[in-house]
């Protein structure tokens, strides 16, 4: 009985933060702001799940002295971790999905983060590009731009979230293309009908 009350007002309280653009502060990491519980293919219970390993994930890259987590962004979908963005070395691109696989629920951990540097100047091409992107991806008809998170690192365009048909995912595609030009496109989007 206790069990079904605390469920209850915990889908209350993240309703409300996805629902007044909370959600990023409560789940501690950036990716999870472009989801939108009224319209992801997740179950709130899988949503949810993800939003606390994201978190969980975040917080410890935080908190490890020898990676440096500022640029990396955790998207979770389903269990299988995401890491975008760069990191200083080889060992604290290993060290960070070392450190999401030691996250309970983690099925498995798709390390795209690059090694390497990124400029103030490239930071802000890269948010451009992004902001160009989920524009158009807001305009489109027929997509779900809230299931879609965009990620740019070093003229690297990362699309992660669920979509509800092969045809969905083939518009995001080639408005991502259109926009992009001839910067390259990581396709982490997962067909869920």
């Amino acid at each position: 009985m206790q069990y079904a009350a605390y469920k209850g007002l915990a889908l209350l309280v993240l309703m409300l933060f996805l629902f007044t653009g909370c959600a990023p502060m409560v789940a501690g990491t950036a990716g999870v702001s472009g989801y939108k519980a009224a319209t992801d293919e997740r179950s709130i219970g899988k949503l949810i799940d993800d939003s606390v390993i994201a978190g969980k994930i975040k917080t410890k890259l935080i908190g490890d002295e020898f990676v440096k987590a500022r640029h990396i962004d955790v998207d979770v979908l389903k269990g299988v971790v995401y890491l975008i963005g760069v990191t200083e070395s080889v060992s604290q691109k290993r060290m960070a999905a070392d450190i999401a696989r030691g996250v309970e629920g983690v099925r498995r951990v798709e390390n795209q983060l690059v090694v390497g540097k990124t400029s103030v100047g490239q930071m802000v091409d890269d948010s451009v590009l992004t902001s160009r992107i989920k524009a158009e991806l807001i305009k489109a008809e027929n997509v779900r731009s809230g299931n879609v998170d965009v990620d740019t690192v070093n003229n690297v365009v990362t699309l992660t979230g669920i979509v509800s048909s092969m045809d969905e995912k083939s518009r995001i595609l080639n408005i991502v293309r259109r926009v992009a030009g001839n910067k390259t496109i990581v396709d982490n989007l997962q067909v869920t009908p």
